[in-house]
């Protein structure tokens, strides 16, 4: 007896609905994805934030961060004040980190008063382990 074949499952990037990967346009909101492979690697790794796949999105979110994207920070911020999983919020907070830029770094202090405790404590560690980093210039120690 054989193994049993494996298919992958396959999205549309607009809709996220499950759709058969040869067909271009989506039969649930008729998105045409002839131009996807246009598109730059950021926006995609933008959009597939939205994926219905977790471990997707937290890849997406890890690649974004190593990328330093500054279009990722208004999408994160969106996140944070919606999503309820922690641990994709823990791995924003990661990616904020690894951004390092002042606007990442305003996020990731007004994340010291999220209303989880589990947010707040993994934002505050993520603080000390960029100051850690990067010496403080003298108009950051007044924040």
């Amino acid at each position: 007896m054989g193994s049993p074949v494996m298919t992958a499952s396959f999205f549309c990037p607009r809709c996220w609905q499950e759709t058969d990967e040869l067909i271009t346009i989506c039969p649930s909101c008729s998105y045409d994805r002839a131009g996807d492979s246009d598109l730059p690697y950021e926006e995609k790794l933008l959009g597939a934030l939205r994926h219905p796949v977790r471990e997707n999105r937290m890849i997406a979110v890890q690649m974004l961060g190593d990328l330093r994207s500054r279009a990722a920070i208004p999408v994160f911020a969106s996140f944070l004040e919606t999503e309820t999983d922690f641990y994709f919020l823990r791995e924003i907070i990661h990616a904020l980190g690894k951004m390092g830029n002042p606007d990442s770094m305003r996020l990731l202090r007004l994340l010291k008063k999220h209303k989880s405790a589990l947010i707040r404590k993994a934002a505050a560690e993520q603080l000390l382990a960029c100051l850690r980093e990067v010496p403080i210039r003298a108009t950051d120690k007044d924040e």
